[in-house]
């Protein structure tokens, strides 16, 4: 059995069927049940997510692949996430080599990077197997008596790769953890699986699991993460070896379809502003501006709904913070990368035990001894914004995120309980970004950042907060909107007295605006992408000046 590789016109799919037989396998049933044959593509583009319909098949490791289905008769109406990797190895071969490895493995010292166990596995197989020419027949060899392991040539790779899951990698989840392309996986309890996909959105994925094997799993799981997950201890916060963060809710008795897991996927390199600039989330005017805020030590709140990327915004502004200064992160599950040398990374750690429990309000007091320029908190939820704004008051910026819709709610969460901060001190707190996942004209999700605000102060007449909104988004053209020239109270209150500039100067901070604007327009015009090279160029910017820089990128 297998595809009719005459019939695929592509070479590179044409090479890809034959050197795994499983895809062939795969595509020969796809079409058999009347699908047009898929699109295959080794790198997914932006004109791939264009695609009304995408039905396409890309690869995740030099084994597995991805296909994208909309045939899948699904009468939910979401498109299949489906992962097509080798055939399971014959269940007595896996026997044999969980018996053999079970002998080799107390001599064994698992490296804890992730690519390093896989490479020690991948070895010991390699030192382990001999390979034969036909089927080996396992019921004349006794396993605790072995020194290796025969197995059929035909059934090396399929050994290897599930081997190689189910001990160095998180098992049933390695292929999903494979995929750059996932945001989030979620396991909702008895049923399929679903995931969120940076090109196509929410994606069901055809594999089935009951509670008895969610519970295997995670269990499982639990050791690789280090935390105990159970019964007494239902919800759990932790990290994945590799840089996922995972949050379980353990046991039916507190999840009525059984346990449920969302796993919250990270790239190993962040976004970097110039790659949020094309999809629109914020223009460049709305980056230029909060480049020079951040570059004089602004206090921001970025704020929005669960999935809204908040923390990839704040993130890619890190760029803007000058790379001398001193930054300490502060977080429940560390999630932040920062391109900063001379960055302290911290996490809160929960024993159950007050006397040994380190809280996020024992780290932020702690960062005000440290002596920061600059102070970030992954989410400010509770009594750790007492000291957050005691940091502000005292010259420590800071940069969290927060869960508000709009400026009137972020300013109802402040002030009542439990963080319970006095409206006069509110004003420490310089802009409050809001960003949300909307749908885009085309009826697909998109993140857009809905408003920029400049915190005023406390108005005693009134009892309240004044603010200015200096960038609003406009829905219904998909535009942003930034009110001119002489818009920002914090260009004169905060900017211009920290330069040693007059009022008089106030316009060549607009000037100022705009050609950081172009710059970072052209940053994107030549490609410069990457996290880290953005960051050396902002760098570099700051070091020889706006226009010698523009010079330099105009002759790139």
């Amino acid at each position: 059995m297998g595809f009719d590789i005459s019939l695929v016109k592509d070479k590179k799919f044409a090479d890809a069927l034959k050197k795994s037989p499983h895809l062939s396998n795969y595509l020969e049933m796809y079409v058999v049940r009347g699908n047009p044959i898929p699109i295959y593509t080794e790198k997914l583009e932006g004109e791939h997510k264009k695609l009304k319909e995408p039905n396409l098949i890309y690869p995740i490791s030099d084994t597995a692949y991805i296909h994208v289905n909309p045939h899948s008769n699904s009468a939910d109406g979401y498109v299949e996430y489906s992962i097509i990797e080798p055939d399971e190895p014959d269940r007595v071969l896996m026997e044999h080599a969980d018996k053999l490895f079970a002998l080799h493995a107390g001599s064994m010292n698992p490296p804890v990077e992730l690519t390093e166990r896989f490479n020690m596995i991948d070895q010991y197989l390699d030192k382990t197997m001999s390979v034969n020419n036909g089927p080996v027949d396992y019921s004349k060899i006794d396993a605790t008596k072995m020194k290796s392991l025969p197995v059929y040539e035909k059934d090396v790779a399929n050994l290897k790769y599930h081997f190689l899951r189910k001990r160095a990698g998180m098992g049933l989840l390695d292929p999903f953890l494979t995929d750059p392309h996932l945001e989030d996986i979620s396991v909702v309890g008895a049923g399929n699986m679903y995931v969120i996909h940076k090109m196509f959105g929410a994606l069901k994925c055809p594999i089935f699991l009951s509670v008895e094997e969610i519970d295997e799993l995670i269990i499982s799981m639990s050791e690789q993460f280090g935390k105990t997950v159970s019964h007494a201890k239902p919800v759990i916060d932790a990290t994945l070896p590799e840089g996922s963060r995972i949050n379980i809710v353990f046991g039916k008795d507190v999840s009525r379809k059984g346990t449920n897991a969302t796993i919250r996927r990270f790239a190993s390199t962040p976004l970097s502003i110039t790659q949020i600039l094309p999809s629109k989330t914020l223009n460049s005017t709305e980056a230029a501006y909060l480049w020079i805020m951040m570059s004089e030590g602004m206090s921001v709140f970025i704020n929005g709904e669960t999935a809204s990327g908040k923390t990839t915004t704040m993130m890619a502004l890190t760029a803007f913070i000058p790379s001398n200064w001193k930054i300490v992160s502060i977080e429940d599950t560390p999630e932040l990368t920062l391109p900063h040398a001379n960055w302290i990374s911290e996490a809160t750690r929960d024993t159950g035990n007050q006397n040994s429990s380190v809280t996020m309000f024992d780290l932020l007091k702690a960062a005000l001894r440290q002596r920061p320029n600059y102070i970030f908190v992954g989410e400010i939820r509770g009594a750790e914004a007492n000291i957050a704004f005691q940091a502000m008051q005292t010259g420590h910026p800071v940069v969290s995120t927060f869960h508000a819709a709009n400026m009137t709610a972020l300013i109802q969460r402040i002030t009542n309980p439990p963080m319970n901060i006095p409206k006069t001190n509110v004003e420490n707190l310089n802009i409050a970004l809001f960003q949300a996942s909307v749908t885009g004209a085309d009826g697909k999700r998109v993140r857009r950042v809905l408003s920029i605000n400049e915190v005023l102060g406390y108005n005693p007449e009134g009892n309240n907060v004044m603010f200015i909104p200096v960038f609003d988004w406009d829905p219904g053209r998909d535009e942003v909107k930034f009110r001119g020239k002489g818009s920002s109270a914090l260009f004169i209150s905060r900017v211009l007295e920290k330069r040693g500039m007059s009022r008089k100067d106030e316009p060549l901070l607009y000037e100022e605006l705009a050609m950081r604007a172009k710059i970072l327009d052209k940053m994107v015009e030549k490609k410069i992408f990457n996290f880290y090279d953005v960051y050396d160029s902002i760098s570099r910017c700051r070091e020889i000046g706006l226009d010698a820089f523009m010079k330099e990128l105009n002759m790139l």
